[in-house]
């Protein structure tokens, strides 16, 4: 009876051991599964409106009241909320001052932040066809080997009417070539960037369309959408570089442009007996099923966090979506908070330093 129980015992712990490392390996499996094996990102990306920023003396032209004591704790507030966010790369717009002015601007700004991070920026400054504003990139030369830079502000503008005169950017969107090396890894990622910052709605008692400029930035997107896709055919079909768009749009996400911006819908669209109109407020109303699949993503307004936030800029205690980060339909696993978890991009809104400007800074994190 002894040896009956003590063969009973020994088999029972065997069935406990063996159940045990199968739960055991199947814990190990599961937290595998969910631990992100990238590791940390490469790269930060920002995007800020600087809200006027340049020299003083051309800051003040756009801002009367501005004190120098104002401008330095404005100046000051950047560069930390650059640092706060830890970006590696800045898409800037609304830098202020012709060349040389607006050089030592960016030179100012980049210093700050050199002082407060101990890295070294590098500045990129776009050509513009506006006289005083214009975008550029900072950069961090331990982050990122910049490849070329390519200016769009001669290019000329798709037109919704037969017979309109030639519209152009009010300023031209600026793109960047980056080469990114992985993080313990001989690999590197091709990386292009495209700022934009589309006319306003400032003045729009001088639009023929009484749209508030709402065409103008149509016009916009269409072409700077079209661009990238004529650009970069190949990369929307192996997904081989990473296609990131981000700026100040000066509409809302759910304008026309920024449909358009996205690729849901086409300029063509609106024009004559096309089957969408715009609402007052710039929206498009449309037929059923002529929307299309979107060509690019907002890692803002179509993430589950990020999406529940305000917007990114406030007037008169009403907020909108001005700025965006839109990446590419095929690059959007590179932005991923986590590698198994499709859909929740690794993006935010920075609120910090509110002297900085009157815009927030948006950030995506890329990882590959």
């Amino acid at each position: 009876m002894l040896k009956v129980l003590k063969v009973f015992l020994i088999c029972f712990v065997i069935v406990l051991c063996v159940k045990g490392s199968s739960l055991l390996a199947q814990s190990r499996n599961y937290k595998f599964f969910n631990e992100d094996a990238r590791g940390k990102s490469e790269l930060t990306l920002c995007s800020q409106n600087l809200e006027n920023y340049g020299l003083y003396n051309d800051s003040r032209k756009r801002m009367p009241d501005l004190t120098k004591d104002n401008y330095l704790v404005k100046e000051k507030a950047l560069a930390k909320r650059f640092a706060y966010a830890k970006c590696d790369v800045i898409a800037f717009q609304e830098l202020l001052g012709k060349d040389n002015n607006a050089k030592e601007a960016i030179k100012r700004l980049g210093k700050l932040l050199a002082n407060i991070t101990g890295r070294v920026f590098d500045f990129y400054l776009s050509q513009s066809n506006d006289k005083y504003a214009r975008m550029g990139f900072l950069v961090a030369s331990d982050r990122a080997e910049v490849l070329d830079t390519v200016s769009y502000n001669k290019v000329e503008l798709p037109k919704l009417i037969k017979g309109e005169k030639p519209r152009f950017f009010t300023r031209g969107p600026f793109e960047i070539q980056l080469k990114v090396k992985a993080r313990g890894r001989d690999e590197y990622k091709k990386v292009n960037i495209i700022t934009f910052h589309f006319k306003s709605k400032s003045r729009s008692n001088r639009d023929p369309s009484e749209t508030k400029w709402e065409i103008l930035r149509m016009q916009s997107a269409e072409a700077l959408r079209s661009i990238v896709e004529n650009r970069y055919k190949n990369s929307f079909i192996d997904g081989e570089q990473i296609l990131i768009l981000l700026g100040d749009r000066n509409a809302d996400f759910d304008s026309a442009s920024a449909t358009i911006l996205k690729g849901s819908h086409t300029l063509d669209m609106f024009s004559g007996n096309a089957p969408c109109r715009l609402s007052k407020r710039g929206v498009p109303l449309c037929q059923a099923g002529v929307t299309t699949p979107p060509r690019f993503i907002s890692v803002l307004t179509d993430d589950p966090q990020t999406s529940k936030l305000q917007g990114t800029f406030v007037y008169k205690n009403e907020y909108s979506w001005l700025d965006d980060i839109l990446v590419a339909v095929p690059s959007l696993p590179f932005t991923w908070e986590n590698y198994a978890v499709e859909g929740d991009y690794d993006s935010g809104v920075v609120d910090v330093y509110p002297q900085a400007s009157d815009h927030s800074l948006s950030y995506v994190k890329i990882n590959f």
